[in-house]
């Protein structure tokens, strides 16, 4: 009887150790699933400083607009180009911000009415982003913001920009280039590995002069900034 009840204690005692490696396993293979390279991994402003506090990283910020065309076709063409998309997610947090929300936002303690103007009007946050400290600059879209590991704004660059002509800026800000020279500067002596697909026009900065159009010959246009009341 004693060895009876010593092999079912011994059996039972396998049983348990084979469970728990199955469940330390399943849990193990779920924290190691890979982070999805197929397409960019975009987060909202209200998710940015929780996810910069526990990952630092630069931040890169595509402006656009609802009724933007150019916008559209930079989300298509080069947003969803694979060497893009690995780049970013690797180096970046990316947030989508369209710029004419009417919503407020609470941004680092602050809050970003919108304010009406024009057309439209535009939030607060994003004429900070886009303009910086040139409040009476020109705002356009699509623009792309980049920020630093406090989410500071580095700079923004407008216009269309295909997947070879967005390799470079992105290089040039996730390396830190920005801090000793221009993005021309760098440029000359970067060599992209993606070929050129260049739109029927390039650089365009779409406003909302042309709302409800297409992207078609290239025109760019801009609108004189609004910024009564703002912070």
């Amino acid at each position: 009887m004693q060895k009876v009840k010593f092999i079912i204690i011994c059996l039972s005692l396998i049983a348990f150790i084979g469970c728990n490696d199955t469940s330390t396993s399943s849990s193990s293979s779920k924290a190691d699933k890979p982070v999805d390279d197929k397409k960019v991994n975009w987060v909202s402003l209200s998710e940015l400083e929780e996810k910069a506090k526990k990952d630092p990283k630069k931040v890169v910020v595509d402006l656009y607009t609802n009724w933007c065309g150019w916008c559209k076709k930079m989300d298509k063409a080069t947003f969803q180009h694979p060497d893009i998309v690995k780049y970013i997610n690797k180096n970046f947090h990316a947030v989508k911000f369209n710029a004419e929300t009417q919503n407020t936002i609470k941004f680092r303690g602050e809050d970003y009415q919108f304010v009406p103007g024009g057309r439209k009007g535009t939030n607060q946050l994003a004429t900070r982003l886009i303009l910086g400290d040139k409040p009476n600059g020109r705002m356009g879209y699509p623009t792309i913001a980049f920020l630093d590991e406090k989410l500071e704004r580095i700079d923004a660059f407008a216009g269309y920009k295909d997947a070879s002509k967005f390799d470079p800026l992105m290089h040039f800000i996730a390396e830190g280039h920005y801090k000793d020279k221009t993005l021309a500067q760098y440029q000359q002596n970067f060599q992209s590995k993606i070929a050129p697909t260049p739109p029927r026009g390039a650089n365009n900065v779409r406003t909302n002069n042309n709302q409800g159009k297409t992207p078609g010959k290239p025109k760019i246009q801009v609108k004189k900034n609004v910024r009564e009341n703002q912070k």
